[in-house]
């Protein structure tokens, strides 16, 4: 077997780290259409998810939860508090899709071990300035974090929203 076709030992541990921060991501998402369920209204259930999710960009999804907040939500620091979270997620949002688009690829470290990595498809010409970026595990792990901590924040302020319509 040639050995650039041998899996690197961190295969697993990669695979695991990956799968638990896109895991971590649907949470993200979770939330997302639960706070627009809040702001718009639950008075049919159904149709506002089918509105919800005819699109399938997260972004576009954010963009409808900015519009909803700037009509519903009376309280301007809560408002305020939301466009804040409203751009970390458009932040993630970038983290989310290189793991779930860039290819899986394994690699030569430094101490000549070979590693997992994800990178760019060489066939992207759109992403011909990133081609030699890599990311590690390390890295998956670190997004994964930040997912996480964004879930809490989500979480909290959709836990904040009843008192943020009456003000």
């Amino acid at each position: 077997m040639n050995q650039v076709n041998q899996a690197p030992e961190n295969l697993d541990d990669f695979l695991k780290t990956l799968a638990i921060a896109l895991l971590a991501w649907q949470v993200v998402e979770s939330n997302l259409f639960l706070i627009f369920n809040f702001l718009v209204g639950q008075s049919n259930p159904a149709a506002l998810s089918a509105v919800y999710h005819s699109v399938v960009s997260i972004n576009t999804r954010r963009e409808m939860v900015n519009a909803a907040a700037a009509v519903v939500l009376k309280d301007k620091q809560c408002l305020k508090e939301w466009g804040k979270l409203s751009e970390r997620i458009r932040k993630r949002a970038k983290e989310r899709n290189k793991l779930a688009h860039f290819e899986l690829v394994f690699s030569i470290d430094n101490k000549g071990e070979r590693e997992a990595l994800l990178k760019p498809s060489i066939f992207n010409v759109k992403a011909e300035k990133e081609w030699e970026k890599k990311y590690d595990i390390k890295q998956i792990r670190e997004w994964h974090r930040l997912f996480i901590a964004l879930v809490g924040d989500l979480s909290k302020f959709l836990g904040n929203l009843p008192s943020a319509l009456r003000a």
